[in-house]
């Protein structure tokens, strides 16, 4: 198929990430330059046990770091004297999504809410189409436009926070604007490129392994390499109909991509049919059947919490079992109908429901996942006619009671007992944000 350049829809795109985010924050709220700093974000940081969750660009290059490093991996300091000035920073979630909102409303002085998409934490996509000649109306051609106002989003993000941020553009579409940033831009001086249509077969074509580009992961490769795609040129020349019918949609998009095809408008926003609200972890070890209820229990408790701040209820609850990687089987994933209820006890009545049912006795538990669906916002309470409504409208007014507590004093300045049990989770998770330190693991401040 041969694709008419000239006919497809053309917009200003930059693509921008901010370069190791966490360890660039952690670098700068110690006075240290993020590139040239030796530092590492990292859980546990008091042992030998901890997860590097972030690196500085420097810290990598040293010494050889990946994202699943761990502490006790590091070279010795007899093999690189250099690690005894490694910094090993603690995780502060709330510190980076300070950072990041700064940074979002740097990005809002050039562009509406509309033409901005942030993927993540730290990269986002903006779509510059309406404002670059009102911000640019000197320079001649849009490329040259494109790259000075970049240039000027990423100097107010570093003198604002003093993070550097690499810059994929594009006078064509969003998606040569992300290969742009991944394939070329976080490798140049100047931490920008700019790819367009008439860049695909040298640049698009050329990417040099498959996993690079956007939508292929390791299974995709794999899968590909079964139909004798082993690079991007190849899956840009491959047979339309035969991705479609070995891959579906996702066949089609792949091969559209790689000929640097997006209609994609950041405008159009998906709006999800149903809504749903959860939480999970990973237990600090693997727990045994009878101390499951009291996790389950405090699970509940969190997402109901959130349930009620919300002012909504839920009609399907959802549970995740996670088995001890030393168990033969992997674990389940169950969920069941109820009648729409935010009642802590009525939650966690059907989770336990669920684990009783489900749950094989004698393995060990690892991880867990609560997710409320189906939510419908209503005033009012819907009793069940199998139990006093005294009793209900009690156990209602309890929550409510304690909600506003804590939305006062925080959530441990009211706990139940059970919290205090050495296998209770909820008062350790109560300063966690995203499972990390900086919060309430999405109980205060939400």
């Amino acid at each position: 198929m041969n694709f008419k350049y000239e006919l497809e829809p053309r917009g200003d795109y930059a693509f921008i990430d901010m370069k190791s985010f966490y360890a660039s924050c952690e670098a700068v709220a110690r006075g240290k330059d993020p590139l040239k700093a030796l530092l590492v974000v990292m859980s546990h940081t008091d042992n030998t046990s901890g997860l590097i969750l972030a690196s500085s660009p420097m810290a990598k290059k040293e010494f050889g770091i990946t994202n699943v490093t761990r502490a006790w991996e590091l070279p010795s300091v007899e093999e690189n004297p250099k690690v005894a000035k490694l910094i090993k920073a603690p995780p502060r979630m709330r510190y980076y999504i300070e950072q990041n909102l700064i940074i979002q409303d740097i990005v809002r002085k050039y562009a509406a809410e509309e033409d901005i998409l942030w993927y993540s934490i730290d990269e986002g996509v903006v779509d510059l189409t309406a404002s670059l000649n009102y911000f640019q109306p000197d320079e001649k051609t849009r490329a040259e436009k494109l790259n000075k106002l970049s240039r000027k989003i990423q100097r107010d993000i570093y003198h604002k926070t003093g993070i550097y941020s690499t810059i994929g553009m594009s006078n064509s579409n969003p998606l040569l604007a992300k290969l742009a940033l991944d394939n070329e831009a976080k490798e140049a001086e100047n931490m920008r490129a700019l790819w367009n249509y008439e860049d695909v077969t040298e640049k698009v074509w050329n990417i040099p392994e498959m996993t690079d580009f956007w939508g292929i992961g390791r299974r995709m490769k794999k899968n590909l390499h079964l139909m004798g795609i082993t690079n991007i040129r190849e899956l840009a020349n491959a047979d339309p109909g035969s991705l479609s019918s070995r891959h579906g949609v996702i066949g089609l998009q792949l091969y559209h991509h790689a000929n640097g095809i997006d209609r994609t408008k950041l405008q159009d926003r998906y709006i999800p049919k149903g809504e749903n609200i959860g939480n999970s972890q990973i237990l600090p070890r693997d727990y045994q059947g009878s101390e499951m209820p009291l996790v389950i229990r405090e699970m509940a408790e969190q997402v109901g919490i959130r349930l009620r701040r919300r002012k909504a209820k839920t009609q399907t609850v959802h549970l995740f079992i996670g088995y001890s990687r030393d168990e033969a089987a992997s674990g389940f994933s169950r969920q069941t109908k109820i009648t729409p209820t935010n009642n802590t006890k009525e939650l966690a009545d059907a989770l336990l429901f669920l684990f009783n049912k489900f749950y094989q006795k004698g393995v060990f538990v690892r991880q867990i996942g609560v997710t409320f669906g189906h939510l419908v916002y209503q005033n009012g309470s819907q009793l069940n006619l199998f139990e006093e409504p005294e009793i209900q409208i009690k156990q209602e007014k309890i929550d409510q009671v304690t909600d506003r507590i804590r939305e006062k004093y925080g959530f441990v300045s009211i706990v139940r007992a059970s919290s205090k049990l050495e296998n209770a989770r909820s008062i350790k998770r109560a300063g966690l944000v995203g499972g990390h330190n900086g919060g309430a693991g999405g109980l205060d401040g939400l």
